[in-house]
């Protein structure tokens, strides 16, 4: 909790007297395990309340997070019953409410109509945020790895980046750009809730459901066929050309991703990912 310091919970004291429209005191603080890039810290109050701190942490600079933005994208999704409202967002991070129930992922049945019902209605709603640029992403990530590294990924980033589909094709949407059933919460009154908006922005639907596809491992033809049922699009195979022809730079994104991993957290398993995107890739670039 090398984040942690007087002034900030001082900070955060205020913030949720002002929340609870009472004085209220931070009572407990406990990091979360769940999360490979969360580092994030629930907070219990002396109101009985738990919130959880979503630091601007060394991890929020090596992953090209803005909390700012996350904050946006949050409260539009608690505006229409996909997510809570965040408590505020301070310069030193965010503060959210815990959301109590079970983790989809955890369930004994299968979620993807949950899922792919998320899906929809995330990418229906209005397309109030920021255009972030998923090359200016990948780059960040890149700038971050050795030399020998980038030479070694070169390669497959120019067949990943020349598969992707044409730009004229793309429909802007919201969207969430992680949303696994890891980051879904079945709530006793409220239903599903989506977690963690760090990556959400505006950008092309279909790199969205592919990235869907590759979060929750499902088959994207089924993916497919159910959200254009949803959306009432008749033009399937349109839309499967084109997730399709995204999924290479979908991986070779979370390749990038997990090599920072690696770097920051000097973890084997992100290592290990790394590598197996990497021989994936490799293998589809050769035929």
């Amino acid at each position: 909790m090398s984040d942690w310091a007087p002034a900030l919970e001082a900070k955060l004291n205020t913030e949720l007297s002002r929340y609870y429209a009472q004085p209220t005191q931070i009572t407990a603080v406990e990091p979360l395990e769940a999360g490979l890039t969360n580092r994030c810290l629930r907070l219990t109050d002396s109101q009985g309340g738990q919130n959880v701190w979503r630091p601007n942490s060394q991890a929020v600079r090596a992953f090209d997070i803005d909390r700012a933005r996350e904050a946006s994208a949050q409260s539009l999704a608690a505006n229409h019953g996909l997510a809570l409202q965040p408590i505020v967002s301070l310069a030193e991070g965010l503060l959210v409410p815990w959301v109590s129930g079970q983790p989809l992922d955890q369930r004994d049945d299968d979620p993807t109509a949950i899922l792919i019902d998320l899906l929809v209605r995330i990418h229906q709603l209005p397309v109030e945020l920021e255009t972030a640029s998923v090359y200016a992403q990948c780059q960040h990530y890149e700038q971050q790895l050795s030399a020998t590294d980038v030479h070694r990924l070169a390669d497959i980033k120019a067949w990943a980046i020349a598969q992707r589909p044409a730009t004229e094709g793309d429909i802007p949407v919201v969207c969430h750009m992680d949303l696994g059933a890891y980051n879904v919460v079945m709530t006793p009154h409220r239903g599903a809730v989506v977690l963690d908006w760090e990556y959400a922005r505006t950008a092309d639907a279909h790199l969205d459901i592919a990235l869907f596809c590759r979060a929750n491992g499902l088959q994207p033809d089924t993916v497919i066929e159910a959200y254009c049922a949803q959306q009432q699009i008749k033009a399937t195979e349109t839309v499967r050309r084109r997730v399709l022809a995204w999924l290479p730079f979908a991986d070779y994104l979370a390749l990038c991703w997990y090599e920072v991993g690696a770097k920051l957290y000097r973890l084997p398993a992100y290592k290990e990912v790394a590598n197996q995107l990497f021989e994936q890739l490799a293998a589809q670039r050769r035929g």
